[in-house]
């Protein structure tokens, strides 16, 4: 009997640990509309990065910390014509990066350029992109999310 309760409770505590992993279907912070010509000069966004969920609890091989919810949801439309999105960020401490793209794929860049995180998607594709802007540290800081296509 100990053993079934101990196991029930394992569950159940990994399911709420599992609730509070960043949730793609969970309605960003901040949401955009914009098209991939609006994005040929980059567009910045001020963002607090952040937050109090860990990565590696939640299945990433990335270190870091972010929220549930996304920090951005973009619809982005018109991509077909570039041939690369490059999203990155830029803040007064290590941050990282978290993309849910348009086609369900997951992107993380921790470090890129000495502590700012970027990545560049090849022939993206429209749809809704969610974006966490994150830590490497357990504190927050003041971050800017830029993205761009070329």
């Amino acid at each position: 009997m100990k053993s079934i309760v101990l196991g029930a409770a394992v569950l159940i505590g990994a399911a709420g640990a599992a609730a509070a992993c960043p949730n793609w279907q969970l309605n960003g912070r901040q949401t955009y509309y914009t098209t991939g010509q609006d994005l040929w000069s980059p567009n910045s966004y001020s963002v607090i990065a952040g937050g109090s969920q860990y990565l590696p609890n939640c299945g990433f091989q990335n270190v870091g910390y972010v929220v549930s919810d996304p920090d951005f949801e973009f619809r982005i439309d018109g991509l077909q014509g570039y041939q690369r999105l490059n999203i990155r960020v830029t803040g007064t401490c290590d941050t990282l990066l978290l993309v849910n793209d348009s086609s369900g794929q997951w992107w993380c860049s921790e470090v890129a350029n000495g502590r700012d995180p970027s990545i560049d998607i090849y022939n993206p594709g429209n749809g809704t992109w969610d974006i966490w802007v994150g830590t490497y540290n357990p504190q927050t800081c003041s971050a800017t999310l830029t993205l761009e296509t070329f």
